[in-house]
């Protein structure tokens, strides 16, 4: 997860209240000036579902045409939706949230130090994955790696009582970041409203995949 550092070692004082007055002034507009899509959070798609409403999905398998997409993108695809099955999550919603991550590359490693398809940082599988899935996980592998962002999201969204912009605020930013949308960081909308553009993508079947 992302951190931000306000505050720089050795500056002087008079200088560290300025920063700290325009960076507060500069928030303030950002908030009151929301504009367009970003002026509220996305709506309507339902984030969770209970188990009765699992036999309403249909499976997923890895087509045998050669003119589908690459195999491997196909197999990470059925993944991705068995694991939203797995833990009540929307598998569009997992799909939208992988992609937009990592574009449902393995081996990708952020600089920060997210790992793979989820993008998940080692320390937080380290915690979550005995949590969540009562377990160790392997980051590097994408099985383990899909199942414990899923979890994360999952357990998000039953923290924030269902609400999308504050589940998707946790995954990004880790729970200090969230807040209410219209006190929300730009940052953190925009990475909301990518998501869930994402995640209707798959769902409307305009995907890469």
């Amino acid at each position: 997860m992302k951190r931000y550092r306000f505050m720089r070692a050795g500056l002087p004082l008079l200088a560290l209240a300025c920063s700290t007055v325009l960076a507060l002034q500069g928030c303030a507009q950002d908030a009151s000036s929301l504009q367009g899509a970003e002026a509220q959070p996305p709506t309507g798609l339902q984030p969770q579902f209970g188990a009765a409403a699992q036999a309403d999905w249909p499976s997923t398998d890895p087509s045998g045409d050669p003119s589908s997409p690459a195999l491997q993108m196909m197999i990470i695809k059925s993944m991705l939706y068995a694991a939203g099955l797995k833990h009540g999550v929307n598998p569009y919603l997992v799909m939208g949230l992988a992609w937009h991550e990592s574009g449902w590359q393995p081996s990708v490693v952020s600089s920060a130090g997210a790992v793979g398809i989820m993008q998940v940082m080692p320390a937080t599988a380290a915690a979550d994955g005995p949590a969540l899935l009562n377990r160790t996980v392997n980051l590097y592998d994408p099985g383990d790696n899909i199942d414990m962002g899923t979890a994360i999201l999952k357990n998000n969204l039953n923290r924030y009582n269902n609400d999308l912009a504050k589940a998707l605020t946790a995954y990004y930013a880790g729970g200090s970041a969230v807040t209410e949308w219209g006190s929300l960081r730009a940052d953190c909308r925009r990475y909301v409203w990518a998501v869930y553009n994402a995640a209707v993508m798959f769902k409307e079947g305009r995907g890469p995949v």
